[in-house]
């Protein structure tokens, strides 16, 4: 959730996209609101809604998060479903009949999941800023006006990208008005992962050689008729290969997601700060509980998938390899044995060190 890709201020009777990502609005049966709701859109009408088209920035959102200015006042009170902001097949956050506020997505089994808040945290005719974060991996959480009001970790990410009927705002990206928002929306915006953001974040600027070794990998990889298309939909491949495993360690158990999210920073900020020992003991944590937490046959898959995806790797592993100590990534480095005496350990219920079967624990 590094890169905003869209973001819009209803005011003048436009939707245009202040991100840079050209990812603007188009207005259907909308008004501009009077003051002192101004400026803001005032949805009247079944049909209103404001679309934005798909675009290649809206692929691959892999964590998204996504905020709405509102103020929800229908005549005869709370009655349905009111959506504030949904991608279409990607992720949704709308305002239930009792008043609570929901955020979801499309999960890795392709149904809609997510948190839904308690009743009554909406007040209608006042303004509320309402917010979604999934974090790519499992973890759903939803804010009003900056508190959090519900938190889960049942929607196995990474998050989709977003669907042929682009990202409707205040309305469905169906045809159909039945969600549609009654009231007046001002503003919007809706972040995504960018791995290049990620990737630059680890760059040690003071490193003099990774620019010509970044350089010199293109080069390679274009001579073997590599294109940066390509590279980037197999980056992405590994990318959701990663979190996959993640949401499959975490499952649904809140106490192991937040274990897992901790170990997971401390390893990242001992690699960037070349702490080798910090760096083996967060990943021999994290790997004790994948022992731990997947079963034999999920093993067996793991391995599978990615002994396909690093033979897809154009440059040898080793080129790889020479490529991450000459850009400085190879401070921190992974002690083996320190890391395989770890695995030997006996882990808490399952003595062994070996792969658990979880097969048994399926639909907590």
């Amino acid at each position: 959730m590094n890169r905003l890709v869209v973001h819009h201020i209803y005011a003048n009777g436009m939707a245009c996209d202040l991100s840079g990502y050209r990812n603007h609005g188009v207005p259907y049966s909308v008004s501009q609101a009077a003051a002192p709701n101004a400026p803001a859109f005032a949805y009247n009408v079944g049909d209103s809604r404001v679309i934005v088209e798909p675009s290649q920035s809206l692929q691959d959102l892999i964590a998204v998060r996504a905020l709405v200015t509102f103020y929800l006042n229908p005549a005869g009170g709370l009655t349905r479903r009111y959506n504030l902001v949904e991608g279409h097949l990607s992720f949704a956050l709308f305002v239930n009949p009792d008043a609570s506020i929901s955020g979801t997505i499309v999960d890795a089994t392709g149904n809609w999941t997510g948190v839904q808040s308690g009743p009554g945290v909406v007040s209608l005719g006042r303004w509320h800023q309402a917010e979604i974060r999934h974090d790519g991996v499992n973890q759903t959480t939803i804010f009003l006006d900056g508190m959090s009001i519900g938190s889960s970790y049942t929607a196995a990410g990474p998050v989709r990208s977003v669907g042929a009927h682009g990202i409707a705002i205040g309305h469905w990206p169906e045809v159909s008005g039945q969600y549609t928002f009654s009231g007046f929306i001002r503003e919007i915006w809706v972040y995504k992962y960018d791995p290049a953001v990620a990737a630059k974040s680890l760059l040690d600027p003071c490193c003099g050689k990774y620019r010509g070794a970044l350089d010199e990998t293109a080069e390679t990889m274009r001579g073997m008729g590599y294109t940066a298309e390509k590279a980037r939909a197999q980056g992405m491949d590994l990318i959701k290969f990663g979190l996959s495993i993640s949401a499959q360690v975490r499952g649904n158990d809140p106490t192991r997601s937040q274990q897992h999210t901790i170990l997971s920073a401390v390893a990242l900020a001992a690699f960037k700060q070349g702490d080798s020992a910090a760096y083996t003991s967060a990943l021999t944590q994290l790997a004790q509980m994948s022992l731990t937490s997947l079963s034999p046959a999920e093993w067996s898959q793991i391995r599978a998938q990615e002994e396909q995806l690093v033979k897809g790797l154009p440059p040898p592993i080793k080129q790889w390899q020479s490529l991450i100590e000459k850009i400085c990534w190879g401070r921190a480095k992974l002690d083996p044995q320190a890391l395989l005496n770890g695995l030997k350990q006996p882990v808490q219920g399952n003595p062994q060190g070996q792969p658990a079967d979880t097969s048994k624990k399926k639909g907590n």
